[in-house]
């Protein structure tokens, strides 16, 4: 038998190619590894997490607007979640985290909540950073601060937390601040900052109704600043301050200016429900936002649903929820305004009772 032999240079392109394939896989692997680590990784000196960015979102940062993809940048999700069910926790992290697989997502909780094992397994499982809401309650004894409810605190909260995270260098690109309670998020609401660029996005509700014409936000402005200031911007579009976009200065000097607010408003101001509304259209509409470009987003055309207030609701044979252009709302706001909504949410994002987790049949 003749024995045949490989030619030396077919034999060290053998050899070649599976050191190359051998270290390829080994780059990717490496690479989603860290991707990975990334979003859990917590500095011990701190006590904020730490999102670090990959090299790509780091050359993103630095590109003219035109040229930036808001999607793929540093993007954090922001809300309060203070004495909420798991169930609802559950369909607003599921539905974010499904919308924005490399956002940060960061809520408040109560201290108790973070110690449950059920609240510990949503954070691991969604990848949600948990801040606890009485390391805020504590470090604040401010008489306007203490009497007033989750729903103004967290804006002094928020301010608080972001400035933490600028000082200590470890700020967003841009940021979302939402209700919890009754938000469901169906794409990623970022990728929209792309058409108009960086600054505050506010949402608004039904185009028919104006301060003024609706009571409960008529009340709101006048408690807190009187029938002259609701003469003044009454006939303005109503803003939703349950869902706030923007850039990261722009997001930072509306926290400032909501804060700022507070400190300053009568008790009568404090201590009716929902006053947060009514600060947040008297700054928008009084320009309290300084060097900060913003955008009024209608309800009827824009990517934020606020369901409250309008008569009519659109679908589309999947369920997703849209607007009067028959485009998808990113984000749907008030779910708890239709029980036929809640109900088809809380059996898309249902968290199992405990009685059938080890069973199969």
């Amino acid at each position: 038998m003749v024995s045949r032999r490989m030619p030396p240079n077919f034999l060290m392109l053998v050899i070649a190619f599976m050191l190359g394939t051998f270290v390829d896989l080994f780059w990717n692997w490496k690479g989603i590894s860290t991707e990975v680590v990334d979003l859990q990784t917590w500095d011990k000196n701190s006590k904020v997490t730490v999102h670090q960015r990959s090299d790509e979102t780091n050359r993103l940062s630095f590109l003219p607007t035109s040229e930036v993809n808001h999607e793929l940048q540093n993007n954090l999700i922001l809300g309060a979640a203070v004495g909420l069910h798991l169930s609802v926790l559950h369909r607003f992290v599921q539905s974010a985290r499904t919308s924005c697989n490399l956002c940060t997502i960061t809520l408040l909780v109560h201290d108790f909540s973070m110690r449950s094992d059920d609240f510990r397994l949503l954070s691991d499982v969604f990848h949600v950073v948990l801040i606890p809401y009485q390391q805020f309650l504590l470090s604040n004894k401010h008489e306007t601060f203490v009497m007033t409810a989750i729903y103004s605190q967290r804006w002094t909260i928020f301010s608080s937390y972001l400035q933490t995270l600028q000082n200590e260098g470890k700020a967003f690109d841009n940021v979302f601040i939402c209700d919890v309670s009754d938000t469901v998020f169906q794409a990623n609401v970022f990728k929209h900052m792309n058409t108009m660029g960086d600054g505050l996005y506010v949402f608004l509700e039904d185009i028919h109704f104006r301060i003024s014409e609706q009571k409960i936000n008529a009340n709101w402005i006048k408690a807190c600043y009187g029938q002259q200031m609701l003469q003044q911007i009454g006939n303005k579009s109503i803003s939703c301050s349950g869902t706030v976009l923007g850039s990261w200065p722009a997001i930072i000097t509306y926290l400032s200016a909501m804060a700022a607010q507070f400190l300053t408003r009568s008790r009568a101001c404090l201590r009716i429900v929902g006053n947060d509304q009514g600060v947040h259209n008297f700054i928008i509409y009084n320009g309290l936002i300084p060097d900060t470009k913003i955008y009024l987003m209608p309800h009827e055309t824009g990517f934020v649903g606020t369901l409250a207030l309008p008569k009519w609701l659109k679908r589309n044979k999947f369920g997703y929820i849209l607007n009067s252009r028959s485009e998808i709302y990113a984000v749907v706001h008030q779910i708890n305004r239709s029980p036929q909504l809640l109900a088809q949410f809380n059996r898309v994002y249902q968290t199992l009772p405990d009685d059938v987790l080890n069973r199969k049949a």
